[in-house]
């Protein structure tokens, strides 16, 4: 007799009396083909559909009971090195040297670096931490607002400023810039739509009553040292030079004084938003769904497999 496969030798030897390792072989499966598939889908249909339900069900109340997150964005363009300075730098010429001993920047680009940077910076940001005193708004989780104490009992728990900026600078505030425009979008994203708003706004005040103050001094003592260099000098094309960089110094205090975006100018300021940001519930839905069919086909083959292995097994008892 020769039997087509392994299977029917197994069988044979059964019915011959035969028992050990001989008499039943492993059966060889050389593949799973689309009927097989569907017909174990079928049979286990009904724990596919509830495994489906259950993820689906679960993932729609997880989103029902996430905090819902807005964000607010507002567009800036960083405002340039005025043409005036970048003319009056080419005309210096050797006296260039000078020009940046008092503090005149004749590299373009380098005041829109700067207020991008001063933005992103953590000096600015824990100012701006603790001068909105948001220490409890940032960790709230933390915070006893009847008795305004921490709840940690540990000192060693209780935020501090350096944890606040960690958590403003990573979930909190985004910055992007458009290499193609140049355009920077700042966002801000928390749980109150009103309160993300307000800091995108106030973060572009800040920054340009911070910057707008810092050149005023810097031209202020720039001033002062050419106004005492002038007076050590008696050659008439150096003194020219010199009085060329106080005007131009003058120029930089009264813009910086009647300018208010002195840094960024607003291109479209942050509004509260009225839908979250996240989640999506929709989304998470689906997602839901997508994840519970692939375990539950997963867990369908899985019994599958199982039951074989336990009719082989059955069948080399007997």
């Amino acid at each position: 007799m020769n039997p087509t496969n392994e299977e029917e030798v197994s069988a044979g030897r059964l019915r011959a009396g035969q028992t050990g390792p001989e008499a039943v072989q492993p059966v060889v499966e050389e593949g799973v083909g689309l009927l097989e598939i569907w017909l174990i889908l079928m049979r286990f249909r009904v724990m596919i559909l509830s495994v489906i339900l259950v993820c689906t069900l679960a993932s729609t109340l997880f989103a029902l009971l996430m905090t819902p997150v807005y964000r607010a964005e507002i567009q800036i363009a960083p405002v340039s090195e005025k043409d005036s300075n970048n003319r009056f730098a080419a005309q210096l010429g050797e006296f260039g040297g000078l020009a940046a001993l008092t503090g005149i920047n004749m590299e373009q680009g380098s005041k829109k670096n700067e207020s991008i940077a001063t933005l992103r910076s953590r000096k600015f940001t824990e100012q701006f931490i603790k001068d909105e005193k948001l220490l409890p708004v940032l960790f709230h989780n933390q915070w006893d607002a009847e008795n305004q104490r921490w709840d940690e009992i540990d000192p060693e728990d209780v935020p501090t400023l350096e944890d606040a900026w960690k958590l403003f600078n990573k979930r909190v505030r985004r910055i992007s810039e458009d290499r193609t425009t140049g355009l920077v979008v700042l966002s801000v994203e928390w749980e109150d739509p009103q309160e993300a708003a307000r800091w995108a706004n106030e973060l572009v005040l800040r920054v340009n009553a911070m910057l707008r103050e810092k050149a005023a001094r810097e031209s202020e003592k720039a001033i002062g040292y050419l106004r005492e260099q002038l007076g050590k000098t008696s050659v008439v094309e150096l003194r020219e030079v010199v009085n060329r960089l106080i005007e131009s110094e003058m120029k930089e205090i009264i813009i910086a004084n009647i300018t208010e975006e002195y840094a960024f100018r607003v291109i479209d300021p942050a509004v509260v938003p009225e839908e979250p940001f996240r989640p999506v519930v929709p989304l998470m839905i689906v997602l839901g769904a997508i994840l519970g069919a692939i375990l539950s086909v997963i867990l369908a083959f899985s019994r599958n497999l199982a039951g074989k292995r336990r009719n082989v097994l059955s069948l080399s008892e007997c």
